[in-house]
């Protein structure tokens, strides 16, 4: 996370910094990215960089909390358009999602971005924190008559890390498809993630499937 240098910048030398390491991420991988040319790009003091960030990974679980924050006002929002109904708004958040990442703008810093998201531990950790901290708030949204469960914390965390974990698997696959040219992996990715939904919202054990019966 940003040193408290970095915070207390003016808005526009951060934007530039921010702007910089986006383009250099959008270039190359971050394990190959390169400080000098984010500096270059941000033209700022050389050896500077390191009074705002820890380094350069550093950087990049910053910009990805700044799309993360905005995902999160969309969660919000697609809530209180469907009165709290969950399943209405989880699909239409995933798309949304989908949809920013894959835009001409976004595309390659998420293409060389997203595996070292889901592998980095420190990104992972950032992420789950602001993700607990959103908490309440989800949960006072959420019309929880329209669900089987009591929503308690602990079962919002458990339901929570099971649609992360849903969504991610989805993003994987519409990347893995798109780096092989496979025909629309954007469609394909949505039905995917639509069909895991189904099965968590409605099941997928018939009436045969208990042994009780």
């Amino acid at each position: 996370m940003p040193k408290q240098t970095f915070l207390n910048l003016p808005q526009e030398k951060q934007r530039r910094l921010l702007k910089a390491g986006f383009e250099e991420f959008s270039r190359v991988p971050a394990i190959d990215a390169s400080i000098s040319n984010i500096i270059k790009l941000a033209e700022i003091p050389r050896g500077s960089f390191y009074q705002y960030f820890e380094d350069k990974y550093d950087l990049q679980t910053y910009l990805v909390m700044q799309f993360s924050q905005e995902w999160y006002r969309t969660w919000h929002q697609l809530l209180q358009e469907h009165q709290g109904d969950f399943f209405a708004a989880v699909p239409l958040l995933f798309k949304d999602i989908l949809d920013m990442m894959r835009n001409e703008k976004n595309h390659a810093f998420w293409k060389n971005t997203f595996f070292q998201f889901r592998n980095s531990k420190e990104m992972r950790k950032a992420l789950h924190q602001q993700r607990r901290s959103k908490h309440d708030d989800d949960r006072e949204l959420i019309n929880q008559q329209k669900l089987r469960i009591e929503l308690t914390e602990h079962n919002y965390v458990l339901l929570n890390r099971q649609i992360t974990t849903m969504m991610i698997q989805s993003i994987s696959m519409y990347f893995m498809a798109d780096r092989f040219n496979v025909d629309d992996p954007y469609q394909e990715a949505i039905q995917n993630f639509n069909t895991l939904l189904n099965w968590l919202q409605f099941g997928i054990q018939g009436k045969g499937g208990n042994a009780d019966d």
